[in-house]
C-alpha cells in the first residue's frame, strides 16, 4: 500500500487530481492508516493510469467512468466515435484559426492599398493527397506535374491574401465511392495527407468530402459566404472527376468559375482533355496558367 504522495510520484498525477478522481467516483474510496492517510494499492494505481491515459485522450470524466467498466469491444467503438469528435473540433479550431489569420493579413493589405481586384477570389485545391503519389492507392506520376506550379501560385496567394480552400477526399469504411474505386485517403492515413510540396500554411482552410462534388455534405459553400467570394480558381487532381463535378456545381451556385490549365490534371491525358473540353465547351469557364494569376497578383492586374 502506498501514500498518496508515493502515487503521484508514480502517476505523474498531482494529489489534489487522485483525490479529485476519488470524489468524482473513478476510483474505490482508498483504506486509512489510524491517522486518516489515504493508501492506495496496485489496482488503485493501475486504474489512476488509465484514468490518465485516457485524460490525455481528451475523453471527459463521465466518458472516463464508462470506459472503466466497458468489455475491449466497446471500448474500440468509443474510440472511433472520439476520433471522430477530435477530427470535428480540430477542423473548427483550424477553421478559427484560419479565419483570424485571413482577418489580419486582409486588414494588412488593404492598409497598404497593393492589390486592386474587382473579384474576392479564393483558390479551390482539390485531392492533392499523398495516395496519388507513387506507393499510393492511386498513385499516378500525372500529379507531379502540377505541383511545382501550384507551389509558385500558393506562394504567391499567401503574400497576396487571397485564400486557399483544400478539399480533400476523406473515406471511411463503407463509403459509396469506395464501391467504386479501391480503398483511398482513408480518414487517419498517411494516403489522406496533404502532399508536402503543396502543403497547406496557417490561415488555409481544409474541407473534407466524401465524394465527387465538393459541395455535397460539406462546409464549402459555408465558408465561400463567410469569406464573401464570387469567384473560384481550381486547381488539383482529376480534371475529369472531382475537379469538373465541383466547378461544373460552383457554376449553378452562381460562382464565376476559372480553371488553371497547368494547375488541373487527371489519369491520362484523353481523360484530362475530356475533362477540359467538358467545362470549356459547356460552361466557357474561363482558363489561365498559374503563372499568369501570379502575374495578376504581383502587377495589379485581372484576368477575371
Amino acid at each position: 500500500m502506498k501514500t498518496i504522495k508515493s502515487v503521484a510520484e508514480i502517476t505523474g498525477l498531482t494529489p489534489k487530481s487522485i483525490r479529485g478522481y476519488e470524489s468524482f467516483g473513478l476510483i474505490h474510496p482508498p483504506k486509512r492508516t489510524k491517522a486518516r492517510y489515504r493508501l492506495y494499492s496496485e489496482d488503485d494505481i493501475n486504474r489512476l493510469l488509465q484514468i490518465k491515459h485516457y485524460r490525455t485522450l481528451k475523453f471527459s470524466l463521465s466518458e472516463i467512468a464508462v470506459l472503466l467498466n466497458s468489455p475491449p469491444l466497446e471500448i474500440e467503438a468509443s474510440m472511433i466515435k472520439h476520433l471522430r469528435f477530435l477530427d470535428e473540433q480540430l477542423n473548427e479550431y483550424h477553421y478559427a484559426k484560419a479565419m483570424i489569420c485571413s482577418t489580419l493579413y486582409n486588414r494588412k493589405k488593404n492598409s497598404l492599398h497593393k492589390l486592386d481586384i474587382n473579384h474576392r477570389v479564393a483558390i479551390i485545391a482539390i485531392d492533392l493527397q499523398n495516395d496519388m503519389l507513387e506507393g499510393g492507392a492511386l498513385q499516378n506520376k500525372r500529379m507531379l506535374t502540377i505541383l511545382p506550379p501550384l507551389q509558385r501560385l500558393f506562394a504567391q496567394a499567401r503574400r497576396e491574401g487571397i485564400p486557399i480552400i483544400y478539399i480533400c477526399d476523406s473515406h471511411e469504411k463503407g463509403d459509396p465511392e469506395l464501391e467504386i474505386w479501391d480503398e483511398h485517403m482513408m480518414e487517419g492515413t498517411y494516403g489522406a495527407q496533404i502532399i508536402d510540396d503543396v502543403a497547406p500554411a496557417d490561415g488555409d482552410f481544409i474541407i473534407k468530402k466524401s465524394l465527387f462534388n465538393g459541395f455535397i455534405n460539406t462546409d464549402l459553400q459555408y465558408t465561400l459566404e463567410l469569406l464573401d467570394i464570387d469567384t473560384l480558381l481550381f486547381t488539383g487532381w482529376r480534371t475529369d472527376v472531382c475537379v469538373a463535378q465541383t466547378a461544373i456545381e460552383a457554376f449553378y451556385r452562381g460562382y464565376k468559375v476559372v480553371i488553371a490549365k497547368d494547375g488541373v490534371n487527371t489519369t491520362t491525358q484523353s481523360a484530362h482533355d475530356f475533362g477540359m473540353s467538358l467545362m470549356g465547351i459547356n460552361y466557357d469557364f474561363t482558363l489561365c496558367t498559374c503563372e499568369d494569376f501570379t502575374k495578376t497578383l504581383i502587377y495589379e492586374e485581372t484576368l477575371l
